[in-house]
């Protein structure tokens, strides 16, 4: 006979549980105190830590019914309760196809489509429809770019702009003591602070005492170079300052040009910050690289000296819960390596079991940012890099590029 389930070990018991859904182990805590006790540990440590998951329209029978459902269901496995919600959508999110009457070519009906009833259709997005399955009191951000990236079981997500059906790919962060994500926006007609020093950054973003910076994400809407390449510059000044001090207390900067920012403030937001901030005592580590190669035959070479310098940085470990962003210019998707996924697929490679979340722009923002994490010296990886033309030393607006951020929350 097997061994009966009440004799199973502890930490058997635990593996089995962290592949169960959330309504699963709800069910179990109720068998006896002893699951109850391990499945609370299992629910607790799931509820610390980001979760992502990704959605595609993919078929045009009963869209809006198949939408609604599979929304929900994958609303139902978010374990954490969220603090934030942050939205990547593709351009096609207007849902003028989401139900079967609004195409115009309706063979039940006998009468000619208007053209107001087409365009209270086109009203129908993406946000909107998200937005009605969410709590309303959740703060919520969508970012609307040229395509979006996203991972499922280890394997990297990519759609591209010529992509016709609605997607998204989301992220929800919770409530932590260690850390938490603030996005900070600034709305058309209102005038950009002027962040000169790490007081005027710190008290714009609501950095407390005893905080400190890990990384910003800059999503950017019709912004002109003329305010942007200042705002750069001002932030090179004060990462220049922390790296001097620490490189390790410095922060990582990443982000793009987007179509559309709707923070549900019924505002147009012109640009946002998403920022993680941690508890200087926090075990939280962020390392970032930008792969832009002179020519498409020096991809492999590139490629290979950033990963090697981001796997050096200790960022990554099996042992630890590991979030990554990619943003990627419009042009590098599979038009260019001649295959799908290719550049996520990679990253997930190098480092499995990562949740990864990201968009396509157009014009992105980046630096490197590899502090060695695995000595207590004050030590930057990047200056052991051979080839000094592949690296961003600053914060650069640029084209053409990838940036992948890769951020720690260690148990």
């Amino acid at each position: 006979m097997g061994t009966p389930f009440k004799n199973l070990d502890d930490l058997v018991l635990l593996r089995i549980f962290s592949f169960l859904p959330s309504k699963h182990l709800h069910r179990s805590m109720r068998v006896c105190k002893k699951w109850n006790h391990l499945a609370n540990e299992v629910m607790r440590n799931r509820q610390s830590y980001p979760q992502t998951f990704v959605y595609q329209l993919k078929d045009n029978r009963d869209k809006m019914k198949n939408f609604d459902e599979k929304i929900h269901s994958d609303l139902e496995e978010i374990w954490c309760k969220p603090a934030l919600s942050v939205f990547f959508l593709n351009s096609p999110a207007f849902f003028e196809s989401l139900s079967e009457s609004s195409n115009g070519n309706d063979q039940n009906c006998d009468y000619p489509k208007s053209k107001r009833l087409k365009t209270e259709h086109k009203k129908d997005t993406m946000s909107k429809l998200i937005k009605n399955k969410l709590a309303l009191n959740l703060p919520k951000l969508f970012i609307t770019g040229d395509g979006i990236v996203g991972s499922d079981k280890n394997s990297g997500i990519e759609i591209e702009s010529d992509c016709e059906q609605p997607a998204f790919s989301s992220l929800f962060i919770p409530h932590n003591g260690s850390y938490r994500f603030e996005y900070k926006p600034v709305y058309f007609k209102t005038k950009l602070p002027e962040l000169k020093t790490e007081q005027d950054l710190d008290k714009f973003l609501g950095v407390k005492q005893n905080e400190e910076i890990k990384f910003l994400l800059l999503l950017v809407d019709g912004y002109s170079d003329s305010k942007l390449i200042p705002l750069l510059n001002n932030l090179n000044r004060i990462r220049k300052i922390k790296i001097e001090r620490d490189v390790k207390k410095s922060f990582a900067c990443s982000g793009g040009i987007v179509k559309k920012l709707d923070d549900c403030s019924g505002k147009r937001t012109k640009l946002v910050f998403l920022c993680l901030i941690s508890k200087v005592e926090s075990k939280c580590k962020v390392s970032q690289i930008v792969i832009r190669e002179p020519t498409q035959q020096e991809f492999d070479t590139v490629w290979d000296e950033k990963i090697n310098l981001m796997k050096k940085s200790g960022v990554f470990s099996n042992k630890d819960k590991c979030l990554a962003f990619q943003v990627s210019c419009c042009g590098r998707g599979k038009d260019y390596h001649r295959q799908e996924n290719f550049e996520s697929n990679m990253f997930l490679k190098e480092f499995p079991n990562v949740s990864l979340v990201g968009f396509f722009g157009y014009g992105e923002v980046g630096v490197d940012y590899i502090p060695d994490y695995g000595t207590d010296a004050n030590k930057n990886l990047i200056d052991d890099v051979k080839n000094k033309e592949y690296l961003f030393e600053n914060i650069q607006a640029t084209g053409f590029t990838s940036i992948f951020t890769l951020i720690s929350f260690q148990n």
